[in-house]
């Protein structure tokens, strides 16, 4: 393994310049199968090896087999960039996980904060279709970041569950809010929080007040009775 880790070419992304390999060693398998799970064809049955270059922890993968080594580069999803996977952001749906590697760098995502809560309001205000109106108003205020590229669901199933069909037969996506976000830290050798709360989204201190002024803004512009029955699944 040691020859042919050691013999990777590894670039760096502003420079082009070939970085030196410091450390590597076999990557614990919590981790290891997230990548495996989020990158199947480049991982297949092979090692998952993290690789310390200085400033980034890059992965690769080992094939005992053939006794060969490769690089698993990705694309941020919003920039373009390349990196490497332990430069993903990784997010969750519930409390208990899972886990998932997102399409988006921290520095993408943090500009990506700044105008998902517009989103979310125009979905309320100015809806694509009554069905899409209903769900959203039902799934009540979303402070947390959402995008169904950049945070997609695990399986065909449950993406299913986040999106209707308009009177068009064109598909509408659901705001599916995140429940945390994390990202590796190789230095410290432990994940670091990423906060998932929209920018101009209300602290959790005036989340209900801020609602209750939204539902009785929509009760004032299309009715109190439609929006009333909205919200007790009657429709």
């Amino acid at each position: 393994m040691e020859d042919a880790i050691k013999g990777l070419e590894i670039e760096d992304e502003n420079t082009g310049e070939q970085l030196p390999i410091k450390a590597f060693k076999p990557m614990a398998e919590e981790r290891a199968e997230r990548y495996r799970k989020a990158f199947p064809g480049e991982c297949g049955d092979g090692v998952i090896v993290a690789v310390d270059t200085g400033e980034v922890e890059h992965v690769a993968v080992y094939d005992s087999k053939s006794g060969a080594a490769e690089m698993i580069q990705v694309e941020c999803g919003i920039t373009l960039m390349e990196l490497s996977p332990t430069q993903l952001v990784e997010y969750c749906f519930e409390e208990k996980g899972p886990w998932m590697l997102s399409k988006c760098s921290l520095p993408a995502l943090e500009a990506y904060r700044k105008m998902k809560f517009s989103q979310w309001k125009k979905a309320v205000t100015k809806p694509d279709c009554m069905a899409s109106f209903k769900r959203v108003l039902q799934l009540g205020l979303v402070t947390s970041l959402f995008d169904h590229m950049a945070f997609p669901e695990a399986t065909e199933e449950e993406r299913a569950l986040w999106e209707v069909k308009n009177d068009n037969g064109k598909t509408i996506r659901i705001p599916h809010p995140v429940h945390a976000l994390r990202i590796w830290n190789y230095q410290k050798g432990e994940y670091d929080p990423v906060q998932a709360h929209m920018e101009g989204a209300p602290e959790p201190k005036d989340a209900e007040a801020y609602w209750n002024k939204m539902l009785d803004d929509l009760r004032e512009t299309r009715g109190a009775k439609l929006i009333d029955d909205i919200l007790a699944q009657k429709l």
